[in-house]
């Protein structure tokens, strides 16, 4: 077999040659897949390089037929510790990203440690948006991306029942998503089996029994999107098919879910463990090597001196909250910080902040670090890949301190994913003696009560309006009174139906339109309206809420074999149908990454350039450079 792209390097083994992507140029790129590997028995390609006998231990390699993907892993497995798979942007890239835990997961078990063994099983793999959830072709006309990255991805597959996911998925959206599907979900739920959306904002727990007969508990909150001024106090206007204004907007974070959020920090019950965004809190890169990043991101260099760059909505809520974890991706860099907590609440624009900036624009590293020293912030991981565990200097953590991590999209050789090992905030003893006896033996979601009162509480909040949503008058506060008075509810409900655990989430996913089938000879291309979704209608029942922003699921209404729209035939790609006739208005709180190019001829700045500035546009990072040779990953087509 033979692939050749103009200008790659020419590799060899004795049963395929692959050229490798075509040379950069000044005036454009050369074309031509490719990649390093080799065939198995089974017709799957796999190469690069596999570290499982690092000297750290930290690193472990995949490779997909051209290059290997690199996975890092920080703190210590228990038998009460979680551990955590956290993912950057997939871009759906789903294969690729479990195919690479299980690599890691398979090197562990090899490894005669019994530490290994013990930590060799992953938990749960969270996704930090742009997880592109397509389930046909039809979804495209929601995804926010230049025509020509308009793929199909791999979602498709695990939605359809033809994959299921390996691990157990959490993930929040990003601003690159099929947004008519997560509309659909708005307050959460299963977009296929085994991968759970949080919504546009959400609070749950996930769950294990450990060998001593305790169940432990970690506690995840999440919030979708990105920050835009312009959409932040309005309501959720948009219904599909989406306008050019709405196909952005759509996925704009709103101060609705911010403030729900916020409500839990006056709680005081539990603290949340882990939190994931897809967008960045305002401010977190001075609590990390800032110099560091902007030597990989150049032209964030204005943002981060204005402080700019980032969610200042995020930013209120990490200050709140104070979760023990944060995770992060959509600038397609892996950072790291910690940040230690004041007593008081509230954003920390303080002078030490002041100082950072002052000493970054004046250039002055040394003031720069002598600042970050005395103020006690930092970074989670060291400039030789160190993490912090090993670094004596740095503190364990505690209720008032913050681990924040960001990570690259899923490319080969591209920091992409991490595993944690999380102890979580509850362990607590199982009357159940035996695993078997009505209990999981394999981690399971369970709804947050809190966060379920405060939604009950703030309902009137969900409004479909393109005027901003009066505030004053709700009250997001919840007492024990009415989180006790939402158990028993919630406890009478599940004895009803004879439901062993009434916290635990129904694992109730049910297609709602069909998926894409590459061996179909027509596609349909056409524009999808709102539909409701089954899940949706069976939240809002058991809280007794109504519809407010979604419709009621009616199958009549979805397509079917004998109510088709008029289809295209395959051989048309998406790229050739329109979808955006126009140009979106430049928004400067958005942040095209195809500014992202780490060999850049000339240097940019985060605003340059830009269609729709706080767009992630992907093509300038796929061609992942080394010693003139370009590996990339391989993608479905159409």
């Amino acid at each position: 077999m033979n692939h050749q792209g103009g200008g790659g390097r020419h590799f060899n083994n004795r049963h395929q040659n692959h050229r490798g992507r075509g040379g950069r140029g000044r005036g454009g790129r050369g074309r031509g897949r490719g990649g390093r590997g080799h065939r198995n028995n089974n017709n799957n390609y796999h190469g690069g390089q596999a570290f499982a006998n690092h000297p750290n231990d930290n690193y472990n390699g995949w490779g997909n037929g051209d290059a290997f993907h690199m996975i890092e892993s920080s703190g210590s497995p228990s038998d009460t510790a979680f551990t955590v798979a956290v993912q950057g942007c997939s871009h759906g890239e789903l294969d690729s990203i479990y195919d690479a835990l299980e690599a890691y997961r398979v090197g562990k078990l090899g490894n005669n440690d019994e530490t290994n063994n013990h930590s060799a099983s992953i938990d749960v793999l969270l996704c930090c948006g742009d997880v592109q959830t397509l389930r046909n072709t039809e979804d495209f006309h929601s995804l926010n991306v230049p025509q020509k990255y308009k793929r199909i991805g791999d979602f498709h597959a695990y939605y359809s029942g033809q994959k299921v996911a390996p691990i157990l998925t959490i993930m929040v959206g990003g601003n690159h998503e099929a947004s008519n599907y997560l509309q659909e979900l708005h307050y959460g739920g299963w977009v296929a089996p085994n991968i759970y959306y949080l919504g546009a904002a959400g609070v749950i727990n996930i769950c294990k029994r450990t060998s001593s007969h305790s169940v432990s508990s970690l506690r995840i909150g999440g919030v979708s999107g990105i920050y835009s001024p312009h959409h932040y106090k309005l309501g959720r206007f948009e219904v599909a098919p989406y306008g050019q204004s709405e196909l952005r907007s759509v996925y704009h974070t709103r101060e609705v879910e911010v403030k729900r959020l916020e409500a839990l920090a006056s709680m005081n019950e539990r603290p949340i463990d882990v939190f994931i965004s897809h967008d960045w809190p305002r401010g977190i890169y001075h609590h990390g090597n800032v110099n560091q990043l902007l030597k990989k991101k150049p032209f964030f260099q204005k943002e981060v001196q204005d402080n700019s760059l980032g969610s200042p909505a995020n930013e209120q809520l990490l200050h709140l909250l104070k979760p023990r974890y944060w995770f992060s991706a959509h600038l397609h860099v892996k950072f790291s910080a910690e940040i230690r907590h004041r007593s008081s609440e509230g954003p920390q624009n303080d002078s030490d902040d002041a100082t950072k900036r002052s000493a970054l624009k004046s250039g002055d590293g040394a003031a720069q670090e002598q600042n970050t020293a005395a103020t006690e912030f930092h970074g989670m991981e060291s400039n030789d890949g160190n993490c912090p565990d090993s670094n004596p200097n740095v503190q364990s953590l505690t209720e008032q301190m913050t681990r924040f991590l960001s990570l690259d999209k899923c490319l080969p050789k591209r920091r992409h994913i991490q595993i944690m090992h999380v102890e979580p905030s509850m362990t607590t003893r199982s009357s159940t003696e035996s695993p078997s006896a009505g209990v999981e033996n394999t981690p399971w979601l369970e709804y947050d009560t809190q966060w379920l009162s405060v939604l009950s509480q703030t309902h009137e909040w969900t409004q479909r309006t393109r005027s901003p949503v009066n505030l004053a008058n709700g009250n997001a506060s919840v007492t024990k009174e009415q989180i006790h008075h939402l158990e028993e509810s919630l406890k009478a409900r599940s004895k009803e139906r004879d439901e062993v655990n009434p916290l635990a989430i129904p694992r109730n996913f049910s297609m709602t339109v069909r998926p894409y089938d590459s061996s179909s000879p027509r596609q349909s291309y056409n524009a999808p309206s709102q539909i409701g979704n089954p899940q949706t209608d069976a939240f809002l029942s058991m809280l007794g809420l109504s519809h407010r922003i979604t419709v009621p699921y009616n199958r009549d209404n979805t397509h079917d074999e004998s109510n088709l729209k008029q289809s295209l035939p395959t051989s048309i790609r998406p790229s050739q149908v329109s979808v955006n006739k126009q140009r979106a208005a430049n928004d400067d709180n958005e942040i095209d990454l195809d500014d992202d190019d780490d060999d850049a001829d000339e240097p940019k700045t985060a605003s340059e350039n830009l269609v729709d500035p706080c767009e992630i546009e992907i093509e300038s990072e796929e061609d992942n450079c080394e010693d003139d040779v370009c590996f990339v990953p391989k993608r479905p087509k159409l």
